[in-house]
């Protein structure tokens, strides 16, 4: 692949120093949103010992996308056991060193390109400009402060590990199909192909957008091997059978994008915007993202964008027709000179079918950095390529490289040093988005753990006036009064049931409703109680058939010693969910505390049913309750 080992060697050490040194100062920062839901508040990754069913309970922990990302999730359940528990440090650690492996990747992967390239336009004299080709890209990429957010964001290491994979699996396809061209199909060539499909299920089970990297791979035969075997026999076919060759996928891929959209058009019902809304915006995201990797600027970085105006329409805003019709320009300026600049077309198609599934019909958030983690590459690449071949190792190329690495990596390093305590990332992205909810939201946690209930109080009230139809911003305005013993008044809480009543259940609401259900436990989140019951009744009247929400009803019941009503909360939400451990734990134990224990014995029997069909089991959990119960019978025995 790269015969100059002591090269490679020599740029893997400048990677792997340049990006430690960079993220040094943001590896303290705790951990924050997502991270709370799929790694701190997850048990099942909290492993003890490692035995299979521990990792494969940890595989198994995850929710996020259809295929839970159980390489992700057992890569968080590996970091607790070995650093002893949740060390936020630990984690961001771990996230640097897949960084700098991808950083590697890169670098290799960019070699092979530009050697391809050598080969289809026979300028093999410049093989050497091979190596400072890849070194630049891979630098800058490495560098690049969009890039942050997938290292220092914990959770989003689902996004850099299926970087890692996926990268592995285009390195291992186009060795494989270099061998292929330079000897015949043997069984290296076979091995290789069968890596690159290891790897590829890899990076599918980290995180589903890889299911795009077949496309890259489709992109880089047609760009790179039109010429070459298999193609040649496609070429060789009669007009009437290519005809038929391309309507038949065109058709397949007609009904695949058919049934994508109708299963992305369900998510929709959770979110203040529809599809159509989404994907107009988009066109102005992806103009975004481009602007941001080609002119960085450190105040339009953010963990959040959600200050990002929807496109009602092709014309509201203004800019979203003359983002739809850049766009157009640039895929048409690419397949243009596919011929003269393949690398130039193969880094715009790259880059635009890397964003298909985050950046498209899909009822997702509309803009996140982290999505860039892969694509971004197709941009630096297309960039690369605008530099003639044969200056690429003039010193005036080389100086420029080195400029803009140091821009780069001064502007990640300023941003890693933000994100290195909570307060200070909070009070940093304010003031780069004063208009979005979400930072304002950041804000208000962050003064708040800081005793300051004045910016707390102040920011919160601007999310909600920034975002009205967000209820999660009112139920933690309320919080933060009951926390500091400050009176509640009641028309917040008029306020907060008719954003209940009148909005989407949105996923901040869900997680709100969660956090502050498992506060009403503790004495400064007492104040809430019957607020809440009121907050997640009205909830319930929207979504009476969602086990989860009877659930917390149940838990605040608890909370206020009415056990009657949370076993009928708890019993309405196995009712719903038959596979729904948590409330049978809770019914269980309610039981118990009542002495009715031949009814704990019976939920114990619906627990193993349950148990038994869901994968997230709780074995341990259960032998728990189980011995409780069995040391109340024995102690019963001895009495008598």
């Amino acid at each position: 692949m790269i015969k100059n080992t002591p090269n490679l060697l020599i740029v893997v050490f400048c990677l792997f120093t340049s990006i430690s040194l960079i993220y040094a100062t943001g590896i303290y920062g705790p951990f924050i949103f997502d991270d709370l839901s799929n790694i701190t508040n997850n048990s099942l990754i909290r492993i003890q010992y490692l035995s299979f069913t521990t990792l494969y309970n940890a595989a198994n922990a995850g929710f996020a996308g259809p295929l839970k990302r159980p390489i992700a999730m057992l890569s968080f359940a590996l970091n607790f056991y070995f650093a002893g528990g949740y060390d936020a440090t630990a984690f961001k650690i771990t996230n640097i060193a897949i960084h700098c492996i991808n950083a590697v990747l890169v670098f290799i992967l960019c070699h092979l390109l530009f050697k391809r390239i050598l080969i289809t336009t026979n300028k093999p004299y410049l093989r050497t400009h091979a190596f400072w080709f890849a070194v630049g890209i891979s630098m800058i990429w490495a560098l690049h402060p969009i890039n942050l957010t997938s290292v220092l964001y914990i959770v989003q290491r689902m996004t850099s590990l299926s970087t890692l994979f996926s990268l592995g699996c285009i390195i291992l396809y186009i060795s494989a199909r270099n061998q292929w061209l330079s000897h015949t199909l043997s069984w290296r060539v076979v091995g290789l192909l069968f890596a690159s499909l290891t790897s590829l299920t890899l990076a599918l089970f980290s995180k589903e957008n890889a299911v795009l990297i077949p496309l890259i791979l489709l992109l880089i035969e047609l760009v790179l091997y039109s010429n070459e075997k298999p193609w040649v026999f496609f070429n060789a076919l009669s007009r009437q059978r290519k005809a038929f060759s391309w309507a038949a996928i065109l058709t397949i891929s007609l009904f695949i994008l058919l049934w994508a959209i109708d299963y992305a058009s369900g998510g929709f019902n959770s979110r203040p915007f529809t599809m159509l809304e989404r994907v107009l915006t988009e066109s102005r995201v992806l103009c975004f993202y481009i602007s941001l990797i080609l002119i960085p600027r450190i105040n339009g970085f953010g963990l959040f964008h959600d200050d990002i105006a929807l496109s009602t329409s092709i014309f509201t805003p203004w800019t979203t027709i003359t983002s739809i019709i850049f766009i157009i320009g640039l895929i048409a300026t690419a397949f243009y000179y596919r011929k003269k600049n393949p690398l130039f077309a193969l880094g715009i198609g790259w880059f635009f079918i890397g964003h298909l599934l985050e950046s498209t019909f899909f009822s997702l958030e509309i803009a996140h950095e982290h999505r860039n983690n892969l694509p971004s590459i197709g941009i630096i690449i297309a960039a690369f390529s605008l530099i003639p071949f044969d200056k690429l190792t003039s010193k005036k190329v080389i100086s420029s490289i080195i400029a803009v690495s140091l821009i780069l990596g001064s502007t990640t390093w300023l941003r890693a040093k933000q994100w290195g305590n909570y307060q200070s990332l909070a009070y940093y992205e304010a003031a780069h988005h004063p208009d979005s909810p979400a930072i304002q939201a950041l804000l208000s946690n962050a003064a708040n753990q800081a005793g300051d209930i004045e910016v707390a109080t102040n920011a919160i009230k601007k999310a909600m006036e920034l975002e009205p139809k967000e209820t999660a911003y009112a139920m933690h305005y309320q919080n933060i009064l009951a926390i500091h013993g400050k009176p509640i008044p009641g028309e917040l809480q008029q306020e907060t049931l008719r954003r209940i009543r009148a909005n989407r259940l949105t996923p901040s609401t869900q997680l709100a409703l969660d956090q502050i259900a498992g506060c009403l436990k503790k004495q400064p989140c007492a104040p809430l109680k019957e607020n809440y019951i009121e907050w997640i009744s009205a909830v319930i009247e929207k979504s009476p058939k969602t086990a989860v929400y009877w659930y917390m009803r149940g838990k605040a019941h608890r909370t206020m010693n009415n056990d009657l009503a949370a076993l009928n909360d708890y019993q309405k939400a196995y009712d719903i969910s038959n596979n729904f451990l948590h409330p049978l734990f809770e019914m269980a134990n309610i039981l118990l505390q009542m002495g009715q224990v031949p009814q704990a014995e019976q939920i114990v029997k619906w627990i193993e049913d349950a148990n038994e069909k869901t994968h997230l089991r709780r074995d341990k959990e259960l032998n728990e309750l189980k011995t409780v119960i069995a040391n109340i019978k024995k102690s019963r025995l001895n009495k008598h």
